[in-house]
């Protein structure tokens, strides 16, 4: 593993540096958004748009009611205490996939300069 991450471009690096960037400050003007202001009934609906992007750990987000069933944080103000709604979503798509985003294109790379110099 650490060879793989050794034999990836300084290219593939930037490339990461700049997806992790541009999802971090999507996701988190999302979760800003959502934490400040009053959300409507539907506000959930918003973490679908994440899903496609931040596979397989959005796996999480869509199982969280199993996996975490009743629980909240009663001392924050809604939304911020709705742990399955908001809490884990907000944990997934606002520091796991900027994180893969980061770590994906480096591993490829890494991946790919290592097999073809075998």
């Amino acid at each position: 593993m650490k060879n793989i991450f050794a034999a990836a471009s300084i290219a593939s690096y930037k490339l990461g540096l700049v997806l992790c960037l541009v999802h971090l400050v999507i996701s988190w003007w999302v979760i800003i958004n959502l934490a400040v202001s009053q959300p409507d009934a539907q506000w959930q609906l918003v973490w679908i748009a994440f899903l496609p992007f931040d596979f397989p750990f959005s796996l999480l987000v869509l199982f969280a009611g199993s996996i975490f069933p009743d629980w909240s944080f009663r001392g924050f103000s809604y939304p911020l205490g709705d742990f399955v709604s908001f809490i884990v979503p907000a944990f997934v798509h606002g520091i796991v996939g900027p994180l893969w985003y980061f770590i994906l294109p480096v591993y490829i790379d890494g991946f790919m300069s290592r097999r073809n110099k075998h």
